[in-house]
């Protein structure tokens, strides 16, 4: 039931933050054309030496006309910005994010053909690439905030490790690991409150904390996911007999990956909801401490 409510109810208060923020951008969306929204996603990941080169591409996009012929300049230029080095910090932890969505998608594969899993197996790896993409469509635009990329991606390190060092490392542990109240407290409260404070305080601003949360909560739910799946490759149906008894090794082995699926949701709402209040709250903290600043006097 918690996490019923969980799934119902941030939906509905993402929306309502988006309105509050900007009813006109929520109701009546972005003004600019899809290539130009492309691009300029695409420039945002360039490394600093590159930046002349994005804004030069801009400008040539600009003089073009035909949506089609847009496109296809868009396209290319975001091919080039993604591929050619020199990367910059964005666009490396892209690519890093996406090699991991990509092997965690590829040992789903595996397991789904070895192991016979049907049509259900194939759905299943559906919606995990469809929640996958969400994930990397998100993370490139969080990614491309100034500052953002590296305390983002360590946030995400850090949930990582912090889970692992409380469930244990091996493949059995990743499999038969309940948490006990304590446990539940540090991976649903202190870790994701550790890094919204931290990303506020690394910038010194609220706002990119909330961002480094968010950025956090999708790079964690990707590592964790990747590291469960190489749990469930290791061990395929064999480790210690689930708990409900009866399933066959098939069927154990598509209960691990749909385990697996739903910790992956949930541990990414929990830190980046957690993480944005916290972030929020440490925000609210430093104004109320922070002195006001003096007013220059005229000479």
């Amino acid at each position: 039931m918690p996490y019923f409510i969980v799934f119902l109810v941030t939906p509905i208060a993402v929306a309502i933050a988006l309105y509050r923020r900007n009813p006109a951008r929520f109701l009546d969306g972005p003004a600019e054309d899809a290539p130009l929204r492309l691009l300029r996603w695409a420039v945002g990941l360039l490394s600093a030496q590159r930046a002349e080169w994005g804004r030069a591409m801009l400008g040539e996009l600009g003089a073009l006309d035909g949506r089609w012929s847009r496109l296809r300049f868009a396209l290319g230029c975001t091919g080039a910005a993604l591929v050619m080095p020199p990367w910059g910090r964005a666009a490396a932890a892209l690519w890093a994010t996406i090699g991991i969505a990509a092997a965690s998608l590829a040992l789903f594969a595996v397991l789904t053909v070895d192991y016979g899993l049907g049509v259900g197996g194939w759905i299943a790896l559906a919606v995990v690439a469809l929640i996958c993409a969400g994930y990397l469509l998100g993370a490139s635009a969080l990614l491309r905030r100034p500052g953002i990329a590296l305390p983002g991606v360590l946030g995400g390190v850090f949930a990582t490790l912090a889970a692992l060092s409380l469930s244990g490392f091996t493949a059995v542990d990743q499999v038969t690991f309940i948490p006990n109240p304590w446990q539940q407290w540090v991976r649903v409260i202190a870790v994701p409150a550790v890094i919204g404070i931290a990303g506020t305080l690394w910038r010194r601003d609220p706002a990119a904390g909330r961002r480094v949360a968010r950025l956090a909560a999708l790079s964690a739910g990707l590592l964790q996911l990747l590291y469960a799946t190489v749990a469930v490759t290791i061990l395929g149906g064999g480790g210690p007999p689930d708990e409900d008894g009866g399933f066959t090794i098939r069927g154990t082995v598509s209960d691990r990956l749909g385990n697996n699926v739903v910790d992956l949701v949930v541990s990414t709402l929990i830190i980046a909801m957690v993480g944005w209040a916290a972030a929020a709250l440490a925000g609210y903290v430093m104004r109320r401490v922070s002195p006001p600043a003096v007013p220059a006097q005229e000479v």
